[in-house]
Parts: C-alpha cells; sequence; structure tokens
C-alpha cells in the first residue's frame, strides 16, 4: 500500500521531475524536496501513535495499579512516554526518508 502511494505521488510529478531535468538540475537537488517532504509526512504520521501512547499508558498506569501483582510494575509515564514519542518520531521520519528516496530514484535513471 505505502508503495502503491509513493509510485502514484511520484507518476502525479514526473513533469516537474523532467523540467527539471532540463534545467540542468542534479539527481541530488530533484531528490531532497521529495525526501524532505517524506520526512515531514513521516513526522505527521507519527502524530497518532503518539497520542494513542500518551492516553493509553496514562491511563493503563493509573488503572492498573490496583490489578497489578506486586511484582510487576510499570515504568513512570513521562520519561517512557517521551522515549517512545521520539522512537515513533524516528521510524516514521526513516520510513519517509526510505520511501521518497525510493521513489524517486526510479524516475532519474535514464
Amino acid at each position: 500500500m505505502i508503495a502503491n502511494t509513493i509510485k502514484i505521488t511520484i507518476t502525479s510529478r514526473q513533469t516537474e521531475i523532467s523540467i527539471m531535468r532540463m534545467v540542468g538540475a542534479s539527481n541530488w537537488y530533484i531528490r531532497l524536496p521529495y525526501m524532505l517532504e517524506g520526512v515531514f509526512i513521516g513526522m505527521l504520521g507519527a502524530i497518532i501513535p503518539i497520542l494513542v501512547v500518551y492516553f493509553g499508558y496514562n491511563w493503563m498506569y493509573s488503572g492498573a495499579a490496583d490489578f497489578l501483582p506486586s511484582m510487576v510494575s510499570m515504568r513512570a509515564p513521562m520519561p517512557f512516554i517521551w522515549q517512545c514519542s521520539g522512537l515513533l518520531v524516528a521510524l516514521g521520519s526513516g520510513v519517509g526518508l526510505i520511501g521518497s528516496f525510493v521513489s524517486v530514484r526510479k524516475f532519474l535513471k535514464f
């Protein structure tokens, strides 16, 4: 599904890429805006999972303290949520960057 979405996006921008090629832009000059867009979209895509982790873990932390046995304990919410949020943003950005790089690479090979 991700590959098809990226292919559709790049196909619709094929004329932009060809115009940039005709003007004499290098491959990296063409690739950079699309890669930055992929990173930005990945960061925006990480917002919903961050909200789920924030509210879900706080809800579980406050409600599960009564039900968990004394041997099992949960980590404090604040450092754990910040760490998970950073990981989610990094993963989203990485997936967007790699997806954009691979999809633009197809149209830069002549």
